[in-house]
C-alpha cells in the first residue's frame, strides 16, 4: 500500500483511506503538561539596589522556596529578570524579592500568573 501526504498532514491510502500522523505534542512526564500548554514565564524587578548588590526572588511556585532564594539576572536599566519554563496553565503562585537573598522588599507578597509580571519593589 503506497501513501502520499496530502496538504492537511492527513496520509491518503490509494484506496482513499484517511490515516492521521501521530502528534508531534510531547508531554512532561512529570507534569503531564504539553508542550503547547506550557510557556515561560518572566518575573521583572525594576529596583535601584546599589552597585555591587544582587536581587534574589523567593515564593511558593515555579521551583521557588520562602527558605532559600534565587538570584534575578541583572538584564539592564535597574531591571532584574527571573524566567522560569515550562508553565502550566492557570499557574497562580507567590513571591518576593530580596537585596542579597537578606533584605526583603516591603509590602505584601507579589502574586504571578502564567503571565509575564513586571515589579517596582521597595526596600
Amino acid at each position: 500500500m503506497h501513501a502520499s501526504k496530502t496538504d492537511n498532514r492527513k496520509l491518503v491510502t490509494k484506496k482513499g483511506t484517511n490515516i492521521k500522523p501521530k502528534s508531534n505534542t510531547v508531554k512532561n512526564p512529570t507534569t503531564g503538561i504539553s508542550k503547547q500548554d506550557s510557556k515561560t514565564l518572566s518575573v521583572i524587578a525594576k529596583a535601584n539596589i546599589g552597585f555591587g548588590n544582587r536581587l534574589y526572588i523567593r515564593g511558593d511556585g515555579c521551583g521557588l522556596s520562602w527558605n532559600k532564594g534565587i538570584a534575578m539576572k541583572y538584564a539592564n536599566n535597574d531591571r532584574w529578570q527571573w524566567e522560569c519554563k515550562n508553565v502550566p496553565p492557570k499557574t497562580n503562585f507567590e513571591f518576593k524579592v530580596l537585596i542579597n537573598d537578606e533584605t526583603w522588599s516591603a509590602g505584601e507578597n507579589y502574586t504571578a500568573t502564567n503571565k509575564n509580571t513586571e515589579i517596582c519593589p521597595t526596600f
